[in-house]
């Protein structure tokens, strides 16, 4: 069983962020300066959503072939052995040596390829197209994370276990399936693509019922892989994020919950802390700060709920959420807490409270800062905490 609270205090403010970052290049013969720019692009009167930045040198404005080809809706293929660069629609591909490209056939087959990596991929290649992850987490399956949180609006999770993708998040809007599935779709245009979502997953001599009662969310096994679209509520039902973890990879997980560590702990805290921060840059608002005081007050609430067995916003002392964070030294103008228990990892607690009104109101409120503390154990089985304040 999940549930939700929420809760909030105090007067609103607002706040606007604006910046510009450069990089320096250097090679053997000159240095050089480019700069990359937040600048809108248009495609017949549409704003697109851009995978890159637009990068200035010299007075002219680049981008990658492969992103105006997105743009574009156009696929893109690179002939190794003639040096070539195809740039074409779904049904018009090109007739080239099939040897030659047999992995991007492959990228071309996958129905799901997030920032040109699917699952399979070996971990080169994820760092080939991404860098090095800003950060490594934990996960419930034993694999890692690779967190990629430096750029909010292109956020995505790539999960790593020998050598080789196994599991692929992201809440951007810069994803697009081979059946044209993407952010904004409809959940019926997704069932009339994939069909009906599974109720349950088989594990061995077990079956692991799915939430069918909800229209949050829905579960498929596409390319050996399940496949879980979710949904926002307050958009019309309209797809939000992808979760795609590899099927052997998800059968090797005999429970709803991964096994408690510190490590697991963390990781959750700061991906929900991603999360919140993925979805306000994607609305156009500023990301949160990270607070150490409130998530110490996060961190003692759950771990109280789940101690003493209580889901309350309000402990057994009697104390409320501000009192809690007072106690903790925060001087606030405005604050307010969203708790969850009982959901199976930190993304299912983040679309959950999205889908909720008021909690969706709080990660998407005129707070700054914000701390998160999440505790195994207690009925529900975790229990997670969001403490939201703007200092006085």
């Amino acid at each position: 069983m999940k549930r939700f609270k929420d809760f909030i205090l105090g007067f609103s403010i607002a706040a606007i962020l604006f910046s510009v970052s450069d990089v320096n290049a250097a090679d053997v013969l000159k240095n050089i300066q480019v700069f990359f720019k937040d600048m809108p692009v248009y495609v017949e009167g549409i704003r697109a959503e851009l995978t890159q930045k637009p990068m200035l040198y010299n007075g002219t404005t680049y981008l990658p072939m492969r992103t105006v080809a997105q743009i574009l809706g156009k696929n893109v293929l690179y002939d190794e052995k003639t040096g070539s660069i195809y740039i074409y629609s779904e049904g018009n591909e090109p007739v080239i040596n099939m040897n030659q490209q047999k992995e991007s056939n492959k990228v071309n087959d996958a129905e799901f390829v997030l920032y040109n990596i699917k699952i399979g991929d070996n971990k080169e290649h994820v760092i080939n197209e991404l860098g090095n992850p800003d950060r490594q987490d934990a996960s419930e399956y034993g694999f890692t994370w690779f967190i990629y949180n430096k750029d909010y609006k292109n956020y995505i999770q790539v999960g790593i276990k020998d050598g080789k993708v196994v599991g692929l998040y992201t809440n951007s809007a810069s994803w697009q399936s081979k059946k044209g599935i993407k952010f904004g779709s409809t959940g019926a245009a997704v069932k009339k693509a994939y069909g009906e979502p599974l109720t349950y997953i088989q594990k061995g001599n077990v079956r692991y019922m799915l939430n069918t009662d909800t229209k949050e969310a829905n579960t498929f096994l596409i390319d050996d892989a399940y496949v879980t679209l979710f949904y926002d509520l307050h958009q019309n039902q309209t797809v939000t994020s992808i979760l795609i973890i590899e099927k052997k990879t998800e059968h090797s997980l005999n429970s709803f919950y991964g096994k408690a560590s510190n490590e697991l702990v963390k990781a959750y805290e700061m991906q929900i802390f991603d999360l919140a921060n993925s979805v306000r840059v994607r609305n156009g608002l500023k990301p949160f700060v990270w607070d150490d005081q409130a998530a110490k007050s996060s961190l003692l609430h759950s771990e109280d709920m789940s101690k003493n067995n209580f889901f309350s916003h309000t402990n057994l002392k009697g104390q409320s959420p501000f009192d809690r964070m007072v106690a903790q030294g925060i001087k606030y103008s405005l604050a307010g807490e969203n708790i969850a228990a009982g959901q199976t990892n930190a993304i299912y607690a983040h679309e959950g409270w999205m889908n909720s009104e008021g909690h969706r109101k709080n990660i998407l409120g005129a707070f700054e800062r914000l701390g998160v503390g999440v505790c195994f154990g207690g009925e529900y089985k975790i229990y997670y905490t969001q403490n939201f304040y703007t200092p006085r």
